[in-house]
């Protein structure tokens, strides 16, 4: 069985210690405002990840765990979140444009995927940790695979477009996998995950050509 111990300080090298006092900080800080206590430790886990990755401190760290915690607020299926940027950095006395410059450079280190509401509002996606975006790649792959042994057997034809519809339908309204409201957001995800699928099934159009036409 697996346990967890508290690590002694003193055997932790010092970049280690740095990193867990940093994000210790950005807990506290976090909590002097009227947060939502829940988005928390995702908030710090940012933190924690991007100083790893870049090895260094940023200049403020303090606007790095704002902008990580309007990132994991700003999930799918917090639709409707129209709270404005303004509104959201008067809160923190945060000016906007530091804002977007710290929420890029989180996003873009993690390659978040950004989608807009129909009301110009943005909302992230984590492409590694996304519970709901792992369940849409699942389901894809499933049909994808399916409608490729269709294609090599009966010489059914495949039609992305089609495809793609069918799948948003099932993702919404089956598996409830992502807001309804988001239909058409998710119909450009989808389309990108099934065109990324069909070029890996490269080998079965050549065989199919190959051995059935």
């Amino acid at each position: 069985m697996l346990e967890l111990y508290t690590p002694d300080l003193e055997i932790l090298n010092t970049k280690d210690r740095i990193t867990i006092d940093l994000i210790k900080d950005g807990e506290e800080f976090l909590k002097q405002f009227d947060i939502n206590q829940d988005f928390l430790l995702d908030t710090v886990s940012i933190i924690y990840k991007y100083l790893r990755i870049k090895g260094k401190v940023p200049q403020n760290l303090y606007k790095f765990c704002i902008a990580a915690y309007y990132i994991v607020t700003r999930h799918p299926f917090a639709f409707p979140a129209h709270e404005t940027k303004k509104e959201f950095c008067i809160k923190f006395n945060l000016e906007i444009s530091s804002l977007e410059y710290c929420v890029s450079k989180i996003t873009s280190t993690f390659g978040y995927i950004k989608i807009l509401d129909n009301m110009n509002f943005p909302y992230f996606i984590d492409p590694e940790r996304d519970l709901s975006l792992e369940i849409i790649k699942n389901i894809v792959k499933s049909k994808i695979e399916s409608a490729m042994m269709k294609f090599l057997l009966y010489n059914k034809p495949v039609n992305s477009q089609i495809l793609t519809e069918e799948l948003v339908s099932n993702i919404v309204f089956e598996h409830h996998a992502f807001p309804e409201e988001l239909f058409r957001q998710l119909y450009d995800i989808v389309s990108s995950l099934v065109e990324a699928e069909f070029s890996e099934h490269n080998e079965y159009v050549m065989l199919q050509q190959k051995y059935f036409i």
